[in-house]
């Protein structure tokens, strides 16, 4: 039972003093007795009210007989009386006295307890829906702390497990306190660092490190542990039910943080899967770059094998010729994919030389897909556009956008080239109908 204050002593005093003093007044205007004895009990409750514990209420109940034999009872002054019922009078007094600020200290205990627990639920409440809404494991070891702190009433310490080590401390408090830094020497940091490594409870109250001021807990599922908490152990050491909600918060905590390193996984298995995709996408858009000019090779090739004999002079050269430009395109494509390669690297170079814009559109037309026979190809371009640029990587821009429009549209579409001057840039557009 805890003893009472100065503050509760005065306090107690005082109504009592005041409860005579009624007293007083009433038997000078000819009050009856047992409205004296009311006025006591009054004081008794008052003083349970105004206090915390028995202690004062059971002083005050021995207080008022005291003082109503003292002062109220002929002889005046005296504890002598010559009344012969007073004395059972004085008994009956005390004990409903007694019973009185028992009650009422007990009503308020009940009361305060009460509150105590609505402010735990809701305490806890509020934690499960912001650990719900938490994302990143620093979130969620951060909203833990917070709301251990308000419901203790004191610091929390919290080391996070970061790629398979602790990190450093961190104090949470809704009162800084100049003492609190003594929760984080490298002692105590010792003590949370063994936690994580051998899955147990240490610090105070416990077997191991007796003499800690922490009491340190893992955050943990299985063998799994995100963090370790540290929480002070002050003169009001946690109580069994504290203690069991204690452990419920930080098994909450533990599965947020699980919960969100699977959510984690899953986007990361996310992106690979995507990367896969781009990959086999661009290994498609590959192979349909490197297959229209090996098949004209082929094609070419083959033909001179077979009937070269029977060509005249001026068909054979322009075989040849097709045959040579569409190495050089190939050459041209894998350069291309190297250049992909230094572009990651940070090793790309680019070759910046001046070009007319409607020679660069006739280049690329050349190294179109034999297919754009089927379309119809527009090519709108201002006279004498010169524009710097790097002209190999500009005109395979260009054959893949037509590639495109070609492979997405069908056959007898119109497709429109049209490259202008607009604020010191050369504007390039490439539409189908």
């Amino acid at each position: 039972m805890e003893k009472p204050s100065i503050k509760e002593c005065f306090l107690t005093v005082l109504i009592f003093v005041i409860c005579t003093f009624i007293g007083l007044v009433f038997q000078k205007f000819h009050f009856s007795e047992a409205n004296v004895v009311t006025i006591y009990i009054l004081g008794v409750l008052l003083t349970s009210i105004l206090t915390d514990g028995y202690l004062c209420s059971v002083a005050g109940s021995v207080m008022s007989v005291f003082l109503f034999c003292f002062f109220l009872t002929e002889p005046r002054m005296s504890f002598q009386t010559y009344a012969v019922g007073y004395p059972v009078t004085f008994v009956i007094m005390l004990i409903s006295s007694v019973l009185t600020g028992t009650l009422a200290a007990k009503l308020k205990m009940h009361a305060r307890l009460s509150a105590q627990l609505a402010f735990r639920t809701q305490i806890l409440f509020d934690t499960d829906r912001l650990l719900q809404k938490a994302r990143s494991q620093k979130e969620i070891l951060e909203i833990t702390c917070t709301q251990l702190a308000r419901l203790f009433d004191r610091s929390i310490v919290a080391y996070a497990a970061v790629n398979g080590r602790l990190a450093e401390g961190h104090l949470f408090s809704e009162k800084e306190k100049a003492e609190d830094q003594s929760y984080l020497t490298l002692d105590e940091q010792q003590i949370a660092r063994w936690v994580y490594t051998n899955k147990k409870r240490a610090g105070a109250t416990t077997h191991y490190y007796k003499n800690s001021k922490c009491l340190y807990l893992a955050i943990r599922i299985g063998d799994q542990v995100y963090g370790v908490i540290g929480v002070p152990a002050q003169k009001n050491v946690l109580d069994s039910f504290e203690y069991s909600i204690l452990l419920s918060v930080l098994n909450e905590c533990a599965l947020a943080m699980d919960n969100a390193r699977n959510a984690e996984e899953k986007e990361k298995n996310a992106v690979i899967a995507k990367n896969e995709q781009l990959r086999a996408d661009l290994l498609r858009a590959i192979s349909h770059d490197l297959r229209t000019p090996l098949c004209s090779i082929s094609g070419n090739a083959d033909m001179l094998l077979s009937n070269g004999k029977y060509l005249d002079e001026g068909t054979r050269r322009q075989i040849y010729t097709d045959i040579y430009d569409d190495a050089e395109w190939l050459t041209g494509v894998v350069e291309n994919l190297l250049s992909i390669t230094r572009l990651n690297d940070g090793r790309l170079k680019f070759k910046f030389t001046d070009q007319l814009m409607d020679e660069v559109i006739a280049e690329a037309l050349r190294h179109i897909s034999r297919k754009h026979d089927d379309y119809k190809i527009i090519t709108e371009c201002e006279d004498l556009l010169l524009t710097r640029m790097d002209v190999r990587l500009i005109i395979q821009v260009l054959v893949n956008l037509v590639d495109n429009a070609i492979k997405y549209t069908p056959s007898g579409s119109t497709i429109t080239i049209r490259a202008l001057k607009k604020n010191e840039k050369a504007w390039i557009s490439v539409e189908d109908n």
